[in-house]
């Protein structure tokens, strides 16, 4: 009897408590019990039936290196235990595990769950495909390192990839990164938009015309307001600017001196804006409008524009906020060195997005004119060190880290531990070099183990990872 028929004939009846009619003849047994032992061990080697169909995702490449066991050790205990790493101190390992071209250990995303879906973009594809695990299959993200996409890809990587990679091919050709925005912007939802739309910022030019005509219509209200700051910044461009017009219904000028007039600017802040959001409302009326476009308007040039507001603080705060904007470090300088002498204090309500089309070596310039640790006086605001750590989002150079740590606000924060906290450790120990870590470890050592032990954590984790790869 094969296998069929035992199942067939013989076991229904065992199951059924039948003993009689049972054909035990034709299975060589002697009795009920031998025949449901021969079901039993049949049953064991018994394959169940396929499905129908499979449901299959594909399979997650990622060609980082897998964390070393040194690094990894240090990262688990800063990110898993009792007292995890702030924000900035995650942030920081994110970019430098980007930057080695490092992963976690498959083992270690369950542990690390929460930092890996607030970081799940930039950890590789194996983080986002944990990260997206619960997912519904028509919700999940398609994950691309941005080194290997493609004009042909890009479009399936994430937000904030996509809007990299069109970044980047602005840079090398700025018509054929238009296009191919326009060519998926339908599909587009409004954060993408934003963030594709903002990529285009660079190499503008009157070819760039139609498609930002064009969005005057879009349905979400932040794109159309970009869409219009990129448009009045064309060469030529020609009708109503109302950013330009609302910014000079503020500004009044006037004469000064009594044998050599000179001109002169004032602000006119309206009455509603407060002390505590005057410099959102500063950015927001007056970043959108080019340098060079208000000074032709008030028939000036950036130079006299700065020279005519030299006594009017808030009018030079506007001022630095559209030189920032404008990458006009020049005038950054000129304001921060002559003017503003406590220039940081300004960018202390806005965000350090203002810099995402900076480089590298712009930032840290921009950094060393609006910061300028060297002039910090005793009683200078420990925000001055956060912020700056906020703004760079990386380590300075030696002469500016140096500065720091010899100015009066280090130097008090490390005589009276009681002001220290945590998060200003965190901050030198993102922004130390390299060269001058053992230097802070040194200093941080002296300090509340339970203020600075994750920032020396931190150093030494720098320190692990710097090493790998090399």
């Amino acid at each position: 009897m094969n296998l069929t028929s035992l199942k067939n004939e013989i076991l229904p009846k065992l199951l059924s408590g039948t003993r009689s009619g049972l054909p035990l003849d034709r299975i060589g047994a002697t009795d009920p019990l031998q025949a449901l032992a021969l079901a039993g061990q049949a049953l064991r080697f018994d394959r169940p039936p396929p499905p129908g169909q499979f449901q299959t995702e594909e399979a997650i490449t990622d060609h980082a290196a897998i964390l070393p066991g040194a690094a990894r050790k240090l990262l688990l205990r800063l990110l898993s235990g009792k007292n995890q790493a702030s924000a900035q101190l995650s942030a920081a390992i994110v970019q430098k595990l980007a930057e080695k071209r490092l992963r976690l250990h498959p083992f270690d995303l369950p542990r690390l769950e929460s930092f890996v879906k607030a970081h799940a973009e930039n950890l590789g594809a194996e983080a986002l495909a944990f990260s997206d695990r619960e997912t519904p299959v028509a919700q999940k993200q398609n994950y691309f390192a941005p080194d290997s996409l493609s004009d042909d890809t890009w479009m399936l990587a994430t937000p904030a990839v996509k809007a990299g990679y069109i970044s980047g091919r602005r840079a090398s050709d700025p018509d054929a990164a238009r296009a191919m925005v326009e060519a998926v912007w339908a599909s587009e939802n409004a954060d993408s938009r934003m963030r594709l739309l903002a990529a285009l910022r660079n190499n503008l030019s009157e070819r760039d015309a139609p498609f930002l005509r064009s969005l005057e219509k879009d349905r979400a209200p932040r794109v159309r307001e970009l869409a219009q700051r990129l448009l009045v910044r064309l060469p030529g461009f020609e009708g109503d600017d109302p950013a330009l017009r609302a910014a000079l219904e503020r500004i009044k000028v006037s004469k000064t001196g009594l044998i050599f007039k000179k001109a002169a600017l004032s602000l006119d802040v309206p009455a509603t804006v407060r002390d505590f959001t005057k410099m959102s409302w500063l950015n927001e009326t007056f970043g959108p409008v080019g340098l060079e476009v208000l000074a032709d308007a008030l028939s000036m040039t950036v130079d006299g524009v700065v020279a005519a507001a030299e006594k009017q603080g808030d009018l030079l705060a506007a001022l630095l906020f559209m030189a920032t904007q404008d990458k006009r470090l020049d005038i950054v300088k000129v304001i921060t060195e002559r003017h503003l002498l406590n220039g940081w204090e300004a960018f202390h309500q806005l965000d350090r997005e203002m810099l995402a089309d900076y480089s590298g070596d712009m930032r840290q310039l921009w950094i060393e004119y609006i910061f300028r640790p060297g002039r910090w006086a005793a009683d200078t605001s420990p925000w001055a060190m956060r912020g700056m750590a906020q703004w760079l989002g990386g380590q300075t150079t030696e002469n500016v880290f140096s500065d720091i740590l010899r100015s009066k606000p280090w130097q008090a924060l490390r005589g009276e531990s009681g002001r220290f906290e945590a998060d200003i450790a965190d901050s030198m120990a993102v922004m130390c070099p390299s060269s001058m870590r053992s230097t802070l470890r040194a200093e941080l050592a002296g300090l509340d183990p339970a203020k600075s032990s994750n920032a020396i954590l931190f150093i030494d984790l720098m320190d692990s990872l710097e090493t790998a790869n090399a």
